[in-house]
């Protein structure tokens, strides 16, 4: 474990890397007076939300050779509701992302949002400090190529929250050698989920969370008497993940938790639909489904996407709950201990498949693919949620 010392030196160097970023960007940029400034940055959301199927016509940059030299970091504004008449003009100062709305450029991905319908509703769920006086420019950032900021992949503002944030999307493309490869990038992809799907219609991203919740692969157990080893197994990796989402996230009684399976008959008979249970799935207490329901709506757009890629890949609502809600604490300060390495999530969430791969052997380039696109979506979504909610507690 890092000591104080070191940690702190990190800190430090850390924080004058940031520094010079971002005053070599505003150096190298024109001097701009903040309406000025908060005129075009309207005009570049109006212009892009309202027309994002035009902007995001080609964005076949994905497999391109590198084509930039320098990876940056500059100030940027805070999404900001489009106000009066303005004119729709598209800025010539940026990048096209290298992940694509739809298919070759097209728009035939299914379940994609090419359009912003609600502004209003877009801007506070990626800017839930909106109304705050603390909202001004250099508390947001954008990544820079070659000085061009680079834009979403329906061509949008790439603008976050967060420096240590930007910091790691722009290590991330700096890391791109001969060729780009958007699947290497996760945190850039989580930030363009976030601002170009999530924020503008939550709802689905919400439900299917929810949906984890009805088939939580934490809630079914072995049947201890026929694999008394996995079940053990089971036992370390879950130990106390429903306690800390029902008593400390969503504030229920102790004696009140999830419903859990033991054997297969067992869950057979409980998640199948009859008359006390409408729904397929398991039979959860309605007030822990509401409390669940509530607390997920009540999450920025950010912390959202973050909770379904952990939930996605856990296939667990208590798994990337937990996770989520260990790191936003901890970020806010009120984690009674430090964060744990989401480590432990990614084993919590792989109990099954890795106990097979100690029983049978492993697959290469099967097995080890996904332990490693597991971590690496884990960790990329426990990394977003902490410092954005950092970015946000410390404004707010």
């Amino acid at each position: 474990m890092m000591n104080w010392a070191a940690s702190k030196l990190l800190h430090t160097n850390t924080t004058s890397f940031k520094v010079s970023l971002v005053r070599r960007a505003t150096a190298a940029a024109p001097p701009r007076s903040k309406s000025s400034s908060i005129g075009v940055l309207c005009r570049e959301f109006a212009s892009n939300a309202k027309n994002v199927t035009a902007a995001a016509a080609d964005r076949r940059l994905a497999g391109r050779q590198r084509f930039y030299k320098i990876v940056g970091i500059a100030p940027s504004m805070a999404p900001v509701k489009p106000h009066g008449n303005m004119k729709l003009t598209n800025g010539d100062n940026t990048v096209q992302s290298p992940i694509s709305a739809g298919v070759d450029g097209t728009q035939s991905a299914t379940g994609v949002n090419n359009t912003i319908k609600d502004l209003s509703k877009w801007t506070s769920c990626l800017n839930p400090n909106n109304n705050s006086d603390n909202n001004n420019k250099d508390e947001w950032y954008s990544v820079t190529l070659d000085g061009r900021a680079i834009r979403t992949p329906l061509g949008l503002p790439f603008s976050i929250p967060s420096p240590v944030l930007a910091l790691a999307v722009a290590a991330e493309w700096d890391s791109q050698k001969k060729y780009l490869q958007p699947a290497q990038m996760p945190i850039m992809t989580l930030c363009c989920t976030a601002i170009d799907q999530v924020a503008s219609d939550p709802t689905p991203h919400q439900e299917d969370i929810i949906r984890y919740l009805r088939n939580d692969t934490s809630c079914y157990w072995v049947d201890p008497t026929e694999d008394r080893l996995l079940y053990r197994r089971q036992s370390q990796a879950w130990e106390k993940l429903h306690q800390t989402v029902t008593s400390e996230l969503l504030e229920l009684p102790d004696d009140l938790g999830p419903a859990q399976a033991v054997g297969g008959s067992d869950a057979l008979l409980l998640s199948r639909k009859s008359d006390g249970n409408q729904m397929s799935g398991l039979p959860h207490p309605p007030l822990l489904v509401e409390k669940a329901k509530k607390w997920v709506s009540s999450l920025d757009a950010w912390t959202l996407t973050a909770l379904y890629s952990a939930c996605a890949e856990s296939k667990s609502f208590f798994i990337g709950a937990a996770m989520i809600f260990e790191a936003t604490q901890y970020a806010k300060g009120e984690c009674r201990a430090m964060a744990r390495d989401p480590k432990w999530a990614v084993q919590a969430a792989r109990v099954e498949e890795e106990f097979n791969i100690e029983m049978w052997g492993l697959v290469e380039g099967g097995h080890d693919y996904d332990r490693l696109n597991s971590s690496i979506q884990m960790h990329a979504a426990s990394f977003v949620a902490q410092n954005v909610a950092a970015s946000f507690h410390r404004d707010g």
